[in-house]
């Protein structure tokens, strides 16, 4: 009797040392692309671990994979935290599941990361795992959860639509700038930064915009539409309708002009803008460049002072 109390014993705390935790992983499904914000964004990740035997000692390890099996990121397992987790359940945020300074990124989504802080659009796998400190085994079964980062469509920009000529005397009052917002929407700030450049005689559209210091730059939070006021500042250049040389000019009449007949006679005082929106987040990192090429810009369009 007394060698069947001891056998019991050991297999007991043998099945003890043994037993694994179970884990269960919840995951936003739609996280923000940028990887330093999903701390401080309420659910991205939450996981519940659940132990009914004596307390267990162990690290927590991500990996994150696309959906086609391309390694992503996984923990640095040798800087990770050793939780304790007792009797019952221990619920842990996205903080403690999922530091963002002890993530290893590979290759080409670690030189984006460097440049963006942004995963690029895809489908992704995030998996936890419970580690062992000691013997680096798992201790409780892998539970993974899919997540997708969605492309981001830049703003369209609205009024002024592309070639609306202005009279000049209601635009040294007042211009109403108006874009459609960021998609999909996002739930941290987002900043449009609205840059307006003159178009100088001699000057291409896009040598204004790369060449010329803006005659306006602000910087708008989450808001679609900005009223400026420019104060008589804007002016005119003669310029004739049989212009071919854009040398000459800073504008060349189009025949999108003529046809809508905005110059009724062969001479006219005008003078050109382009203008665009930059669209960064709250660190001001550019949305929609993944690859690190682009600045977040919106296609420019041109109005006319006349």
């Amino acid at each position: 009797m007394k060698k069947l109390l001891i056998i019991s014993s050991f297999l007991a705390i043998a099945c003890t040392c043994c037993a694994q935790l179970t884990i269960n992983l919840v995951l936003n499904t739609k996280p923000p692309a940028i990887i330093s914000q999903w701390a401080s964004t309420a659910g991205t990740v939450t996981l519940i671990v659940n132990n009914q035997q004596a307390p267990r000692r162990a690290k927590i390890k991500v990996t994150i994979t696309t959906v086609s099996g391309d390694a992503v990121a996984t923990t640095d397992l040798t800087s990770a935290t050793i939780f304790l987790f007792n009797d019952g359940n221990t619920i842990l945020n996205t903080t403690s599941v999922f530091p963002f300074e002890l993530q290893r990124f590979v290759g080409k989504y670690q030189n984006t990361i460097n440049k963006t802080g942004a995963l690029p659009a895809d489908n992704y796998m995030f998996c936890v795992e419970l580690i062992d400190p000691n013997s680096a085994g798992a201790v409780a079964a892998k539970q993974c959860r899919n997540f997708i980062v969605a492309n981001t469509q830049l703003p369209v920009l609205m009024m002024p639509y592309n070639e609306q000529l202005l009279d000049q005397r209601k635009a040294n009052t007042a211009i109403i700038f108006r874009w459609t917002p960021l998609t999909p929407a996002q739930q941290s700030s987002i900043n449009y930064r609205l840059q307006v450049f003159e178009i100088l005689p001699g000057q291409q559209p896009m040598q204004a915009l790369r060449a010329n210091q803006p005659i306006v730059d602000r910087v708008i939070t989450n808001t679609t539409q900005f009223i400026w006021q420019p104060q008589g500042i804007l002016h005119a250049y003669a310029v004739s309708d049989t212009t071919t040389d854009s040398t000459n000019s800073s504008v060349q009449i189009t025949d999108k002009m003529k046809s809508n007949k905005i110059f009724p006679s062969n001479s006219q005082k005008i003078s050109k803008y382009i203008w665009t929106i930059q669209t960064t987040n709250s660190q001001g990192v550019p949305y929609n460049q993944t690859d690190g090429s682009g600045e977040g810009r919106s296609e420019p369009k041109i109005f006319i002072v006349q």
